[in-house]
């Protein structure tokens, strides 16, 4: 697609969404300032116990994800931009809160809740918005956009927070709880209202069939998406909560830097030039693929030296900009006319998978630790990615989200 054409696209956007994407990016930002260091924070700013603090950051991972099943619902009563911008207000509240644990440490179970919620709130209606502000055959090429700038700013966080968390952690919360309390003022001024479309599959003509009935018909037909939405995140959880300790096991946490910088910059170059294929590639290979390409990542990270880390990186991540894009428009495929439900549901099983990749990855983790055989840690997780490969294969099924919207030449020209 040419840059002009590009521009065309971009410019005629609904000036709420324009500013939705620019914010993404430092919503993300803001966020990324503080989750890797979380942990940190509560053991050496607060003065937890180590023990207590990785239960609370568990806790705060599920919430997180977890917590945005009551998207839909929160969505149906305030509205999106409303919801957005509650969400935000509570993050900022937890970032003080949590500030002030510092002093008073029983102050850090609600800012970990607070602070949790926010995006459990967030990013549903955040997707939700851009799904609802464009036509069909442009949802693949801005779900994409607006991953780019979310994976942007995780990049740019922990840098620029490393600037900050050596010198006082209380610094660097509150700085982070200002950016918040800015980003907020900017999501209610530059934002315009969207009302999302109000057709659920199984309603009655006029309407008066609960919303609560259709969601469930439409989840139904969504089973299969969400069970491999639960699979994804349950494996891509291995590498983002176990990286770091690998590379501290067999090099040093530069290599950690390395790692993520390659993981973050890959997601932005390639899912924006890439969602048209994405949308419309046959659903059951794509799965299988993925989880194939992920397998073999795996294999390579467990050869234990940098360049092996970074190549299995590489292919792990080009497995997750096709298979994270491709879960978000199978669910919002499959449950029309409520997007925010879609994405908590997501959001939910990514919490879900999360949460076992944590209890199943510490004990096998810990075990290798012990015997001495790391890269073997990696083995098991490929193991579970052939798996499902196969199991993708088996029972993926033939639907694909392009299906639903058919193609167009703007389509088409967002994939050229």
């Amino acid at each position: 697609m040419p840059f002009s054409a590009k521009w065309r696209t971009f410019a005629g956007l609904p000036s709420g969404l324009k500013a939705l994407i620019t914010l993404s990016f430092v919503v993300a930002l803001g966020s990324y300032m503080i989750t890797p260091f979380i942990g940190v924070l509560l053991v050496d700013g607060v003065g937890l116990d180590v023990r207590l603090a990785g239960v609370l950051v568990a806790a705060a991972t599920f919430i997180q994800f977890g917590g945005s099943i009551l998207g839909g619902p929160v969505v149906d009563r305030l509205g999106l931009k409303r919801t957005m911008v509650v969400s935000l207000a509570l993050r900022t509240a937890g970032l003080v809160l949590l500030s002030l644990a510092v002093v008073v440490p029983w102050a850090a179970y609600p800012a970990v809740v607070l602070v949790s919620m926010g995006p459990a709130l967030y990013l549903p209606a955040n997707k939700a918005y851009i799904v609802t502000s464009v036509a069909d055959d442009l949802r693949p090429l801005f779900l994409g956009v607006s991953s780019a700038a979310l994976n942007a700013g995780m990049g740019l966080g922990p840098l620029l927070a490393g600037l900050l968390i050596d010198a006082n952690p209380v610094t660097l919360l509150l700085s982070a709880a200002a950016l918040f309390g800015l980003i907020t003022v900017a999501h209610q001024v530059t934002m315009r209202p969207v009302t999302p479309t109000p057709a659920v599959p199984g309603s009655h003509p006029d309407g008066r069939e609960p919303a609560r009935t259709g969601r469930r018909q439409a989840l139904r037909s969504a089973l299969r998406p969400v069970l491999f939405t639960f699979a994804v995140f349950y494996l891509y959880f291995f590498f983002q909560s176990f990286m770091g300790l690998y590379a501290a096991g067999v090099s040093n946490l530069q290599a950690l830097g390395w790692v993520m910088l390659v993981n973050c910059a890959m997601v932005v170059l390639l899912q924006p030039p890439l969602a048209g294929w994405i949308a419309r590639a046959n659903y059951r290979r794509l799965l299988a693929g993925s989880f194939a390409l992920m397998a073999a990542g795996m294999t390579v990270m467990s050869m234990g030296n940098i360049p092996a880390l970074l190549a299995g990186t590489a292919m792990f991540t080009l497995s997750e900009v096709f298979l994270f894009l491709r879960c978000d428009l199978e669910l919002v495929d499959r449950v029309p006319g409520n997007p925010a439900f879609a994405f908590g549901v997501q959001r939910l099983a990514a919490g879900g998978g999360g949460l076992l990749a944590g209890v199943v990855g510490g004990f096998v983790f810990a075990h290798y630790e012990e015997a001495g055989e790391l890269g073997s840690f990696w083995l098991f997780v490929a193991v579970q990615c052939a798996v499902m490969a196969i199991a993708a294969l088996l029972l993926g099924g033939r639907r694909t989200a392009a299906q639903a919207q058919p193609t167009t030449g703007t389509e088409l020209e967002a994939v050229s």
